[in-house]
C-alpha cells in the first residue's frame, strides 16, 4: 500500500496515463475512478497492474484518507461537486481543466480551505503559466512578453494542418472565449483568433494567433509589472484561414455544436504529435530574448506513440501532486500556477519529461513577422 493515496477522477487517454505514472511509484496507491474509451476515437494505454479502477461512490465515508483528487478526462460538469468534496474529505485538490470559468469555480470553493486546490495544471495553462511568470520577473518593468504554444500533428497531413490531438472541447474554449491580455501596462482583452504572426520555430515556419485561456493567472498577479503580456496558439501556415472560412463564411460560429460535431468526426486521430514552445521577450534599446522548447512522441515498449501533449501534460499535473502529497509545496487554499517555479517542479521526478526539454535557443532576429 502506498504512502499517498490518490483519486485521479475520470477516464480515457489522459486519466489513464496519469494513473499509470503515479501508480509506477511505490509510493502512490492510486484509484482511477471511471476507465471508459476515449471520446474520437484515441487509444487509451494499457492500465499499470498497481492502478485500482471502477465507478466511485463519490461520498466522504469512502473517500477518507485520500491525499489528492485530480481531476481528468469527461467529467468537466462535476468539478464544483468534486472540489467541494475534496474540501470536506480534507485533501488536495488538482485538475487539467482549460476552462477559465471552472477555474473561477474552484477559487470560490478554496477560500478559507486548509489544503491545497490547484486548477489548471497540465501544459498551457501550467507549465507555460510558470515558465512565462519566470520569464516575467526576469524581464522586469517596460518588457513586452509574447507566449507561442501549439500542440501539433508531427508532420501536416491536411489543409488545416491538425487533428484529434488533446481532444475538442478544450479548443472549442480557446478558440471562441476572450483573450485576456496586458497591454500598455493594463488589463484588456483581445478577441480569439487575431493578430496573426509568422514566426520560425525549429527552422519551421509557423503562424500564430491569440487564443483563449492559457495565461489569465498572469493577467491577474500584481508582483511583475510588464508592459505587454499576450499569448498566442501555434499553428500550421494557412490554418486561420481555414477555420475562418468555417466560423465566417460556412455561419458555424453562430452553430458551435455543429462544428464540434464535425471537428470530432472529421478530423484524424493523431498519436504522433509534438509541442511546441516559444517565449518572446523584448525590451526598449536590448536585445530580444528568446526561447524554444520542442518536445516530442515517443514510442513505448510496446510500440505505440506516447503522445507528446499527453506526456507534458501529465508531468506538469503529477509533479504538482507529488510536491503538494510530500510536503515540498506547503500550500492552504487556492494556488495559481503562477506561484510555482519550474525551478520547484524539477524538484520532483515526474516533471522529467519537461525538464529534459528546457534549455534556450538562439533565434534569428527576423524570426517574426507580422501577417
Amino acid at each position: 500500500m502506498g504512502q499517498y493515496r490518490i483519486l485521479v477522477h475520470g477516464g480515457g487517454r489522459m486519466a489513464q496515463t496519469i494513473a499509470n505514472t503515479l501508480a509506477a511509484d511505490p509510493r502512490y496507491d492510486v484509484w482511477l475512478s471511471a476507465p471508459e474509451p476515449e471520446a474520437g476515437g484515441q487509444s487509451a494505454p494499457a492500465l499499470h497492474p498497481a492502478v485500482r479502477c471502477g465507478s466511485v461512490d463519490l461520498s466522504s465515508t469512502q473517500l477518507s484518507g485520500l491525499s489528492a483528487i485530480i481531476m481528468a478526462g469527461n467529467v468537466w460538469a462535476t468539478t464544483a461537486y468534486i472540489a467541494r468534496l475534496a474540501r470536506q474529505v480534507g485533501c488536495h485538490y488538482l485538475d487539467i481543466s482549460e476552462n477559465p470559468d471552472l477555474t473561477a469555480d474552484i477559487a470560490d470553493v478554496a477560500q478559507g480551505a486548509t489544503h491545497c486546490f490547484a486548477p489548471a495544471c497540465g501544459l498551457a495553462p501550467g507549465y507555460v503559466t510558470a515558465l512565462t511568470a519566470e520569464t516575467m520577473r526576469r524581464a522586469g518593468p517596460g518588457a513586452r512578453v509574447t507566449a507561442h504554444v501549439g500542440v501539433l500533428p508531427a508532420r501536416r497531413t491536411n489543409r488545416l494542418g491538425y487533428g484529434n490531438l488533446l481532444g475538442i472541447d478544450g479548443l472549442m474554449v480557446e478558440y471562441f472565449s476572450p483573450c485576456l491580455a496586458i497591454r500598455q501596462g493594463r488589463k484588456t482583452s483581445l478577441p480569439p483568433l487575431a493578430e496573426l504572426e509568422n514566426i520560425t520555430l525549429a527552422g519551421e515556419c509557423f503562424e500564430s494567433f491569440t487564443t483563449a485561456g492559457s495565461l489569465d493567472a498572469l493577467v491577474h498577479i500584481h508582483d511583475v509589472a510588464v508592459e505587454s503580456l499576450v499569448f498566442k496558439t501555434l499553428r500550421y501556415p494557412g490554418h486561420l484561414e481555414y477555420m475562418r472560412f468555417l466560423l465566417e463564411d460556412l455561419g458555424f460560429a453562430q452553430r458551435r455544436r455543429q462544428l464540434r460535431a464535425l471537428l470530432m468526426n472529421g478530423l484524424p486521430v493523431i498519436e504522433e504529435d509534438r509541442v511546441l514552445i516559444a517565449l518572446d521577450v523584448q525590451r526598449a534599446d536590448q536585445p530580444r530574448d528568446w526561447f524554444e522548447q520542442v518536445i516530442t512522441a515517443r514510442r513505448g515498449a510496446d510500440g505505440a506513440w506516447c503522445s507528446a501533449g499527453v506526456m507534458a501534460t501529465v508531468a506538469h499535473v503529477c509533479a504538482m501532486a507529488d510536491l503538494l502529497c510530500t510536503g515540498a509545496l506547503r500550500h492552504e487554499g487556492f494556488l495559481s500556477q503562477a506561484s510555482v517555479s519550474p525551478h520547484l517542479l524539477e524538484q520532483s521526478a515526474f516533471f522529467a519529461p519537461l525538464a529534459r526539454a528546457r534549455g534556450p535557443a538562439d533565434a534569428p532576429k527576423n524570426n517574426i513577422a507580422h501577417g
